[in-house]
């Protein structure tokens, strides 16, 4: 479930920090590497095996939606992004609490994920991607300021 959450929670833009040695390629896990090049347009999302991952990709392309997400909580989530559902919806309450944040309804103090909340104060520009103990989130949060 972590690794999940941690898929999501890099589904988010970045954060601040003036580390730009950090990339894609940075990233150990062969799945959000794939998803980090395609967001960046090196790459494309049929490279990525997980196939919530994909299509959360295939979304922000614009060539998916979210209802081909089969995890309920990331397609609630992908739905409360679009406008088109609502936070209260997910039940995973680091999720939903990130959520609310993004939505402006919440604080990154909410998250009980140490890594997650760190990601979530860098996106807003409270925080920095080297406070982010997961290296992969870490090496996501930077590769998002590249």
């Amino acid at each position: 479930m972590k690794k999940l959450l941690i898929c999501l929670a890099m589904l988010m833009t970045g954060a601040s920090s003036s580390a730009f040695a950090q990339s894609c390629g940075s990233i150990n896990d062969s799945d959000q590497r794939a998803y980090c090049y395609a967001r960046q347009g090196n790459g494309t999302c049929g490279s990525i095996n997980n196939s919530d991952l994909r299509a959360q990709c295939y979304v922000e392309k614009g060539n998916g939606t979210c209802g081909s997400i089969n995890d309920s909580d990331q397609r609630a989530y992908c739905y409360a992004k679009q406008g088109n559902g609502t936070c209260g919806s997910i039940n995973n309450s680091d999720l939903r609490a990130q959520c609310y944040a993004e939505k402006g309804n919440g604080t990154c103090g909410s998250i009980n994920d140490s890594d997650q909340r760190a990601y979530c104060y860098a996106k807003q520009g409270n925080g920095t991607c080297g406070s982010i103990n997961n290296s992969d989130l870490r090496a996501r949060c930077y590769a998002d300021k590249r």
